[in-house]
């Protein structure tokens, strides 16, 4: 049941599923994409109760389950869904504080059915599960598609219309925001007024001199290899362990990132150091990202851009991450029995 809706669809997974599948490494998948479905206006109530009689019918080894909220899904129905399967997993990459922008009722009720569950924080995000009656929690980081971006290993570019990126909308809320969410339009006023015409931001909301428009998030690459370092200021800032889709994906591209310091990142990150700027302090920040723009040639950014590819291929691919989550269910998937598949070329799975 994958995190989808509108015209986005999470063709990493499918693709996994298919490679795992044609390799044997599992001996068939069904998805149902519910939230795509309620999202496109089909009645919730049948949509769910479909859910629970292809489980039935079906009888899976294993029901992987994202992000629940909006769907409507009741304990009784995952109660069902669980009966029908051997393992019941959930994994909510979305970040979620206690009060302000709490863990939604559906994740709450999934967290205490669920056999186990992952989500991207160690502090308040698992503790928003415990709570909840979870006796599972595990931490998995957000991660990368590699069938979007990072592909190819990055070429040695030495022009740059810019020497700090930024991608981000500009989110106003009506009531109260997601954490961090001023701190996050300071820190780009900061580096505007730092940097100038050195940092550009990409996205949605933003105007003034470094402002450059929205971007497809498939196009990110090329935005983000506009620059010799990407940037960004994280919300939800003192979450042990978490760090947004944002960081995997500029790696991933082939970029130095610069970011907000969380507790537990100097745990994820051993050796990062030559392409991983970190700081609680914007002005800090700031400083190390000048200190790497006037200490650092351009070919030895170029060997550390290939560095951060090479990292973030070993660490936060998303199909590595599906591996980790269907073993977690029992799946014993030899991770090195999955690895001559990542290129293999297959059809990506359509729902079922």
């Amino acid at each position: 049941m994958p995190n989808e809706h509108g015209s986005a669809r999470q063709s990493g997974i499918r693709t996994t599923f298919s490679r795992l599948r044609s390799g044997g490494c599992v001996s068939d998948v069904r998805i149902f994409s519910l939230l795509w479905r309620i999202r496109e206006g089909m009645a919730g109530a049948s949509q769910r109760r479909e859910l629970v009689e292809l489980a039935a019918d079906y009888r899976p080894d294993i029901i992987l389950m994202q992000h629940l909220g909006g769907t409507g899904i009741a304990r009784d129905e995952l109660r069902e869904l669980k009966e029908s399967c051997d393992a019941l997993i959930y994994h909510e990459a979305d970040p979620y504080s206690r009060f302000v922008h709490a863990l939604p009722r559906e994740a709450r009720e999934a967290g205490a059915v669920a056999d186990a569950v992952f989500t991207v924080g160690t502090g308040t995000f698992a503790r928003n599960f415990e709570r909840a009656g979870a006796s599972d929690v595990q931490w998995e980081p957000s991660v990368f598609d590699p069938e979007r971006f990072g592909r190819e290993r990055p070429r040695a570019n030495r022009h740059r219309d810019f020497d700090i990126v930024m991608v981000a909308n500009r989110n106003r809320p009506r009531l109260r925001g997601l954490p961090n969410w001023r701190d996050r339009i300071r820190f780009v006023n900061y580096m505007e007024k730092r940097f100038g015409s050195r940092f550009a931001i990409f996205g949605r909301g933003w105007a003034g001199p470094s402002a450059q428009g929205a971007v497809a998030y498939s196009d990110q690459s090329s935005a983000i290899r506009s620059g010799w370092v990407s940037a960004n200021w994280d919300h939800f800032a003192r979450e042990p362990k978490y760090f947004s889709d944002r960081l995997p994906t500029s790696l991933a591209t082939g970029s130095v990132h610069a970011t907000t310091a969380h507790p537990g990142f100097n745990q994820i990150f051993p050796g990062a150091e030559p392409f991983l700027l970190m700081s609680e302090s914007m002005v800090a920040l700031g400083d190390r990202i000048e200190q790497y723009l006037t200490n650092v040639d351009a070919d030895e950014r170029i060997e550390r851009e290939v560095a951060a590819w090479e990292f973030a291929h070993r660490h936060f691919r998303q199909d590595d991450q599906l591996v980790r989550m269907l073993n977690r269910g029992g799946a014993g998937i030899d991770q090195s029995s999955y690895e001559p598949l990542r290129e293999v070329r297959v059809d990506a799975l359509d729902e079922m």
